[in-house]
């Protein structure tokens, strides 16, 4: 799979994720809105996506650090640390 492709895939799942958990907490919907306003194509940083989706990530290792963590949180967790893996990396 190319870097792009890899790319993309993850944000359709993240995307999904946060589809999923916009209802039980504003976080996940504002980022949600903001995700959805991102064309990928014409992103010159990809710095932009990790910025959109900060919020969500303290929030998530808060919950982490409680316990506290539902299935879907967790997979939403789970796929922005491997976008973030993708971005350091260099692969894009």
């Amino acid at each position: 799979m190319k870097n792009k492709d890899m790319l993309l895939h993850l944000l359709t799942k993240i995307k999904d994720s946060l589809t999923d958990l916009a209802g039980e907490n504003t976080i996940f919907s504002v980022a949600y809105d903001a995700l959805k306003q991102i064309d990928c194509d014409d992103v010159k940083s990809y710095q932009s996506l990790k910025d959109v989706l900060s919020d969500c990530y303290k929030y998530l290792i808060e919950q982490e650090s409680k316990g506290q963590l539902t299935l879907n949180e967790r997979v939403l967790l789970n796929n922005i640390d491997r976008l973030d893996d993708l971005l350091v990396e260099g692969r894009m």
